[in-house]
């Protein structure tokens, strides 16, 4: 174990003033104001009006995150250009798990896509914007 001296002073100086510090709270640790009795109050705050974060909260959609890369995943460029019957088998054959399948369900029966990035856009999925 090494010692680490960042002062121009030692140890015994170090303990000196580590005993001063916590004398001195000690000594005002009774100090703070009765609400009562002192027109000297802590400023109580602003606080957000009830409900302030109850909407969509900011930054990205995890759970559609997630469910593009589950897509991404399972699908490869040798399955486009693909109709909806055709990508719930591909999807069922390698094991997707059902929020994707639901979520190919619930496109038209006569829909067909060329590609992942159309298939997340037809989908209802957000698409990521990346900055140039």
């Amino acid at each position: 174990m090494s010692e680490q001296f960042s002062g121009t002073h030692g140890p015994a100086e170090d303990d000196h003033i580590k005993r001063q510090d916590r004398n001195e709270i000690l000594g005002h640790g009774e100090e703070w104001p009765d609400r009562e009795e002192s027109d000297v109050w802590p400023d109580p705050g602003v606080w957000a009006p009830e409900a302030r974060f109850a909407g969509t909260p900011e930054g990205p959609n995890f759970q559609a995150i997630e469910l593009r890369s589950e897509l991404a995943r399972h699908l490869d460029r040798t399955t486009f250009p693909v109709a909806r019957e055709q990508l719930l088998r591909t999807l069922a054959d390698r094991q997707a798990e059902q929020p994707v399948l639901d979520l190919v369900s619930a496109l038209s029966p006569r829909a067909t896509v060329d590609s992942v990035g159309e298939l997340i856009r037809a989908v209802g999925l957000p698409v990521e914007e990346r900055s140039p």
